[in-house]
């Protein structure tokens, strides 16, 4: 195992944190690799490259502005490696994410992309949670469906090994039109070109969440999100891209109607999330009813009627108590809304939004409460069953997929 591999460092103005990004790049424990580095900052961020003295360093300054074009130089004038993955400047490698990803590749020649889980940080590196994922191998219009509705392949530009060669068949190179979400994009434009995915089951990514990501701004994360989903926006296609998903047929009913929401036809997906209550009482149905009358409309007598309805056949679901809860605060106030905050919390420890809310409620004042717009831990929902599937397909040894594909 050999193969030579790019890695891109696009950075500007990255001396706080470019020297750890290094680091983790040069410790890994799999060697043969050159990082390529596109340089477009006036701090001291040359000084701090030009210091290394390791061959596998190739540094350039960058040609034209935009991180979206740093991809673009680097992929068109100076990746040479076989596979090609990429880093921020703020982020870090966990030693083996080449190793374990090349692996995993190279056992699996079908293979384009391999992708694994994540550890998000704060800036100090101190552990915020783990983002696990779903195995997609030859699950193509599964993942299209849930990148759609906000699961699949999370941070994805560091997250990935692609086959260099792939990426040229397809000619594919980050957008100009989504440059916050160029690497979102960039993963459909995969999808469309047939690429075949698969999942490490380790966090190798170290991604840090500070106050300087471009992906805190969501009013422009939204702008570019939209942007990508317009060429699948047709009600036809969107029923398509569910019912051609390996889910159940009330998991396929979720996601449709998760999917008219995503793209803004709100009266489309009330009409079928109640259609699926008068049918057969789905109760998720009711959470993302009542979800979507709080979020796109303010209403919030409906959104808590709908969401009680959904909580009394699953009484045992945070998600459920914690909306319920940012309905009785607008309604009636912090302190009516706290026991529902608590109870959330108490059903669910880890859950963020539910622990958030609870800190604030106890204080007093009035606050603007965090809504939950999906199940917590996708998996439990969609993916257990091919979570099962994959185990027992690995331990026998099989090179095939999981499932009805």
């Amino acid at each position: 195992m050999n193969s030579p591999i790019s890695i891109i460092l696009p950075v500007r103005n990255g001396e706080k944190h470019i020297r750890a990004a290094m680091d983790s790049v040069l410790a890994q424990s799999y060697p043969h690799f050159e990082l390529i580095v596109i340089d477009a900052s006036d701090d001291a961020t040359p000084a701090i490259v030009s210091a290394y003295r390791d061959a596998r360093i190739k540094y350039f300054r960058q040609r034209s502005k935009g991180s979206v074009n740093a991809y673009n130089e680097a992929l068109d004038l100076y990746a040479r490696g076989e596979y090609v993955t990429f880093i921020h400047h703020d982020d870090l490698y966990r030693p083996e994410k080449l190793y374990e990803q090349l692996r995993m590749a190279e056992k699996f020649a079908d293979v384009d992309c391999v992708y694994n889980d994540i550890e998000f940080t704060d800036e100090d590196l101190r552990t915020i949670r783990v983002r696990g994922h779903e195995d997609y191998y030859h699950r193509n219009n599964d993942l299209l469906a849930v990148m759609m509705i906000g699961y699949g392949i999370s941070n994805l530009g560091m997250n990935v090994l692609i086959r260099r060669d792939f990426i040229e068949k397809h000619g594919l190179r980050y957008s100009t039109e989504t440059p916050i979400c160029c690497d979102h994009a960039y993963i459909f434009d995969m999808i469309d070109a047939g690429a075949v995915f698969k999942h490490v089951d380790k966090p190798l990514l170290r991604y840090r969440v500070h106050a300087d990501n471009y992906s805190g701004d969501r009013d422009l994360v939204e702008r570019d999100n939209l942007r990508i989903y317009a060429r699948y926006d047709a009600a036809e296609r969107l029923k398509e891209i569910a019912e051609r998903t390996n889910y159940s047929e009330r998991e396929k009913e979720i996601i449709l109607g998760k999917l008219y929401y995503r793209l803004g036809h709100t009266e489309r997906a009330e009409a079928h999330f109640r259609a699926a209550l008068a049918d057969h009482k789905n109760p998720w149905a009711a959470f993302y009813l009542g979800t979507g009358y709080y979020r796109h409309r303010g209403d919030f007598e409906n959104a808590e009627a709908y969401l009680r309805l959904g909580l009394a056949d699953l009484p045992y679901r945070a998600e459920f108590s914690n909306n319920i809860g940012c309905c009785v605060l607008q309604r009636e106030g912090v302190a009516a809304a706290k026991p529902y905050f608590a109870e959330a919390a108490r059903l669910m420890p880890g859950f963020y939004d539910a622990r958030h809310n609870r800190v604030r409620a106890e204080a007093g004042a009035r606050f603007n409460p965090r809504i939950t717009d999906r199940e917590i831990e996708h998996s439990e929902q969609f993916g257990i069953v091919w979570k099962a599937a994959e185990r027992k397909r690995e331990e026998s040894g099989s090179l095939q997929p999981a499932g009805n594909l």
